[in-house]
């Protein structure tokens, strides 16, 4: 293979490790920094990162579509972005930066400001007299590269980071400042009770520039660790900012208490709220864009002794769709969930307390039963993920627009699937059933604690024995668990009462994660379910009657061959997928 003019020998991409220190960038700049002609398709197969087949295909596919090589590889699930990016590295002679692992310059940081940083993903690491190093994930980006040069007045060198670690060292390296900032620039109430301000002054600090920036970073901060809450909780003299994240409560910082009038103000006008209000609980939501991605908000105020608390649910309204065994679903589970899902008839349930994953699995379900070309409709309070090609209708409890009354109306839509988002009272539980007795596959949720449970709780809420023992064909019961950090695992210290009460072995080794910079120092790394499938065989119909008891159809079912929750936990935990304390939290 030809080498370019300017170096002595070829060096493959992989010699080129992430670079994670200020000497090693400097080094890398003395010694790689040169262009090659060679195009992004050859070193990507040189770097094994695609096949021959691969490329061929999504050059026929540029021709028609348009869209850049490295994300038509992308999609097609040929490559990765790190592998793209790496790619881009070696052409363009820029050096690949983890920034995670990188320690920033804070001089350089000093010449990009916040909202800059995060409106362009651009983050700048390093500042050797004139010249600063900025990271970002495009470096073919002139239109940036010049408004760079303009804002710093600085010889601008690249190099390339993924868009998930420019937002991550955004968050890290800029949270701090502009809390600061919000600080010094807008006049700040000091007064103790800061609650009798009038509604005109309130909205005019809510509208102040470094506040308004302030909850924007707060909120992208969120997005880009994946939380599905932010807790803004006041005490005596600061305020605590937390994130929950993969359903742990992390602290991210904590800020004057002179801020909270003014960003509780904001956030009450991005919720469309009575800002005037202080005394009673209020509800609003919103919508938000960062980094290609739309999140609806639901944020809920509550006033305490300390002042207004704040949670803000983040929903991602387009959030990636998986198959049930990137859930955490085994084979044969999944196959047999897909063969319930075939069925043109019948209540299928999922169960679980709040934050269980039940609207996850079933948009899952529901994404594989569209491919069959039906007409699916769901009815949700709030309708939390958009999906293209189903019909969604959101309740409307103050307008008197129930389950029940929605119900009735879909049901003169020729619907083949309906979603129910919950089951929470007798008129919706018979209005499903009677759904799925004339010819329906109905899916929805129900807050019960297992499988077995299910079925008497439906009898509890006054659907008559006969018409469940008709309409239900499946009850699908789970659980979250934490998975361990893949990059910081290690022999999990158990308590020997643990060990006890799961019935383990004093010499079985479970794995825990340790807490690194991949997992902000908690040691979890996304979730998965954990789960128990009750299908209703003729043997099972037979026993649910008025005075059935759960055990009962729980034994009669495990030894038609049902895993209970608990034992599917373990055989994932035995697996080192999750820590054996996730199994004794989950336990049933």
């Amino acid at each position: 293979m030809a080498t370019s003019p300017q170096r002595s020998a070829t060096v493959t991409p992989a010699a080129h490790p992430p670079i994670t220190s200020a000497d090693e960038l400097r080094h890398h700049h003395q010694t790689f920094y040169r262009y090659t002609a060679r195009p992004l398709g050859e070193i990507l197969l040189e770097m094994d990162a695609i096949t021959a087949t691969q490329l061929s295909d999504a050059l026929a596919e540029q021709k028609i579509s348009h869209k850049r090589l490295g994300e038509i590889l992308q999609d097609m699930g040929a490559t990765s972005r790190e592998q793209v990016l790496r790619a881009l590295s070696e052409r363009f002679g820029v050096p690949f930066v983890n920034l995670r692992l990188f320690d920033m310059d804070p001089k350089a940081l000093a010449c990009v400001p916040p909202p800059f940083a995060r409106k362009h993903l651009v983050v700048p690491v390093l500042l050797d007299n004139d010249r600063l190093l900025v990271a970002m994930s495009d470096p073919t980006d002139t239109e940036l590269i010049n408004m760079l040069r303009f804002l710093t007045g600085k010889v601008l060198e690249l190099c390339i980071a993924s868009t998930e670690d420019i937002a991550y060292a955004i968050s890290t390296y800029y949270g701090g400042q502009e809390v600061q900032t919000a600080l010094d620039d807008m006049a700040v109430f000091t007064r103790d009770e800061p609650f009798h301000l009038d509604a005109n002054t309130e909205e005019q600090i809510g509208n102040e520039r470094p506040v308004v920036q302030l909850v924007q970073s707060v909120i992208a901060d969120a997005m880009v660790r994946q939380a599905s809450d932010i807790h803004i909780r006041p005490k005596e003299h600061v305020v605590d900012l937390f994130f929950r994240v993969d359903g742990v409560m992390q602290k991210i910082r904590s800020f004057d208490k002179k801020l909270l009038p003014a960003v509780v103000s904001r956030i009450k006008i991005i919720g469309n709220m009575d800002i005037s209000e202080h005394r009673l609980p209020q509800d609003g939501r919103s919508r938000i864009r960062y980094m290609d991605k739309a999140v609806d908000l639901r944020l809920s105020i509550i006033p305490t002794i300390r002042g207004e608390s704040v949670v803000i649910r983040l929903l991602d309204t387009q959030f990636a769709l998986k198959n049930l065994e990137q859930l955490g679903f085994e084979e044969q589970d999944a196959s047999k969930l897909r063969h319930l899902l075939t069925r043109t008839s019948g209540i299928l349930l999922v169960t679980g307390p709040t934050g269980s994953g039940k609207s996850t699995t079933l948009y899952t379900a529901l994404d594989h039963v569209k491919k069959t070309n039906v007409n699916i409709i769901t009815v949700e309070d709030p309708v939390e993920y958009h999906l293209e090609g189903i019909t969604q209708i959101q309740v409307n409890a103050s307008t008197g627009y129930s389950f029940a009354r929605a119900l009735r109306h879909i049901l003169r839509h020729d619907p083949d699937v309906i979603m129910v988002g919950e089951i929470r009272d007798q008129e919706t539980a018979k209005m499903a059933v009677e759904s799925a007795l004339t010819g329906h596959l109905v899916l929805s949720t129900l807050h019960t604690n297992d499988a077995a449970t299910s079925v008497t709780r439906l009898i509890e809420i006054g659907v008559e024995p006969y018409l469940v023992n008709s309409a239900l064909i499946g009850v699908l019961a789970q659980r979250l668990v934490r998975k361990n950090c893949v990059h910081c695992k290690e022999p999990e210290p158990l308590d020997r009462d643990v060990r006890r009460i799961l019935g383990v072995g004093d010499d079985e080794v479970f794995l825990r994660g340790k807490g690194c910079d991949h997992c902000h120092g908690t040691g979890v790394k996304g979730r998965l379910a954990v789960y128990e499938l009750l299908e209703i065989t003729p043997d099972l119909r037979k026993l649910i009657g008025q005075d059935v008891a759960a055990d009962v159809i729980e034994k009669q079912a495990v030894a038609e061959g049902m895993t209970p929750l608990t034992h599917n936990a373990l055989k994932v935990a035995r697996e080192g997928k999750i820590p054996l304390s996730e199994v004794y939290r989950v336990r049933l």
